[in-house]
């Protein structure tokens, strides 16, 4: 968002997304616009009756031209690249410039990436969400993972005519990707929250939230998003692994909630490899390691309107990503701002072995073996 003080001058430039300018309607401003402008007719009429005056007047001229020009260039005009954390209808991202959405507070950042690969000639862009004071970029969140985009300058991020948010490809009018939900006003606003969550709400009541990724994640369970199920709208809320390291396609794994207690499975089946275990008020009966609670706050709610299960971070400075890892592990990181790398902290299954066919039929699985890279 755009914070810009008012100066008494005849215009200021506000950046809106459109590159205009509005006018200050203020006396100073009328009055220096009409001495500076009316100046020269008063000018040569004077110097046609005071032919010694002439030089005078030119130079007090000048004067006026110079200060009128320095007090537009004392305008503090923040850059047009300056960040915002919102979009609102007729804005947009557009990619081909390097736009993006940044979280109020810094910490989270939407725009377009490429995956990481020095083995594989990749050209597919997705828009996400990351850590943006991670130089790692880490993936919390993708919208397109099965559709990615091939050519970014021609694809722009909006709110469409019927208040959803979408993926523009503007070359052939086509939309990519988009948020599809039933919408009754035609005001609706995105934000970019502190949580990481993409929230499309009502324009003029922003606790009416209309969609939000929270609702849709991909790998990773962020501090305050929850797994879980809606008892009352049917909403399901799942991670699923990506495709490998390099695809975020939808992979071969699934954690989800079933009555008391989180699952791994294979994708779309019901048959468990591994469990937590039940909840007993206090933690899942396989992961007493929960009952340390040296930064980390959880909750388990079951009641007539929904099952779920959440955590927060009781320290906001640290940065953890908690995610479905390809292998079809639970994995847990921690960022580490002196070795500017991600620590591992937890794992579920602890033996990489207890992962339903994880080495594929006909073989021999060794926990002892290198570093698992799906392909």
């Amino acid at each position: 968002m755009f914070h810009s003080k008012k100066l008494w001058l005849p215009f200021q430039l506000f950046p809106n997304g459109k590159g205009t300018c509005r006018v200050l309607h203020s006396p100073p401003c009328l009055i220096l616009s009409c001495v500076v402008l009316c100046f020269p007719c008063f000018l040569l009429y004077l110097s046609s009756t005071h032919d010694n005056l002439f030089p005078h007047l030119l130079n007090f001229n000048m004067f006026l031209h110079l200060l009128l020009l320095g007090l537009v260039f004392t305008i503090h005009i923040p850059p047009f690249s300056a960040a915002i954390d919102s979009i609102a209808p007729g804005q947009g991202l557009v990619f081909s410039v390097g736009d993006k959405l940044v979280s109020l507070d810094g910490k989270f950042a939407l725009g377009l990436f490429q995956t990481d690969s020095k083995s594989h000639n990749t050209l597919n862009w997705y828009l996400g969400i990351w850590f943006n004071k991670v130089p790692k970029i880490t993936p919390v969140w993708v919208a397109n993972c099965d559709d990615p985009i091939t050519q970014p300058a021609l694809v722009r991020f909006i709110i469409s005519q019927d208040g959803n948010l979408v993926i523009l490809d503007q070359a052939t009018n086509s939309i990519i990707w988009s948020s599809r939900v039933s919408i009754r006003t035609n005001s609706t606003i995105a934000m970019l929250m502190n949580n990481g969550n993409l929230v499309l709400q009502n324009a003029s009541n922003s606790s009416n939230i209309l969609w939000q990724s929270f609702d849709h994640p991909t790998n990773t369970l962020l501090p305050g998003a929850k797994i879980g199920r809606d008892k009352v709208t049917g909403l399901s809320r799942r991670l699923v692994s990506n495709k490998n390291l390099i695809d975020p396609a939808h992979g071969r794994y699934c954690y989800e909630l079933v009555p008391n207690k989180l699952i791994l499975t294979p994708l779309n089946s019901s048959m468990a490899y591994w469990s937590s275990g039940e909840w007993n008020g206090q933690y899942f009966s396989s992961i007493p390691e929960m009952l340390s609670r040296n930064f980390i706050d959880f909750k388990f709610v079951n009641n007539t309107n929904e099952e779920y299960f959440t955590f927060t971070l009781l320290n906001d400075t640290v940065i953890m990503h908690h995610l479905l890892d390809v292998s079809g592990q639970m994995k847990t990181f921690i960022w580490v701002e002196v070795s500017q790398d991600w620590l591992r902290s937890y794992f579920n299954p602890n033996a990489q072995c207890d992962v339903y066919a994880f080495c594929g039929p006909f073989t021999v699985c060794n926990d002892n073996s290198t570093p698992y890279v799906a392909v």
